[in-house]
């Protein structure tokens, strides 16, 4: 199984940009992806937005189950909620 993470910073995790996210990471990663017809590799990606906070639709629309595309590429969105610095 091969595993992609691709993470980019905002101020804000909101579930419309956590959603357009996941989409492109998985969309990403499939234009990556020179498998073989009928070779049987999984790719595992975890696209994450992090930012100062995340709204609770966000962690609920990152909590459901995978979002799979085609047969062997899984996407599990995480939300990253950062703390500042004092």
């Amino acid at each position: 199984m091969a595993l992609f993470v691709l993470a980019a910073a905002v101020p804000e995790v909101d579930d419309a940009p956590m959603a357009e996210f996941t989409e492109w990471a998985m969309d990403h990663v499939k234009s990556l992806r020179s498998v073989p017809p009928g070779a049987r590799n999984a790719t595992m990606i975890l696209p994450a937005l992090a930012g100062g906070s995340a709204e609770p639709s966000a962690r609920d629309w990152a909590a459901e189950d995978a979002r799979i595309l085609g047969t062997s590429l899984i996407g599990r969105p995480v939300t990253v909620e950062t703390s500042a610095s004092s």
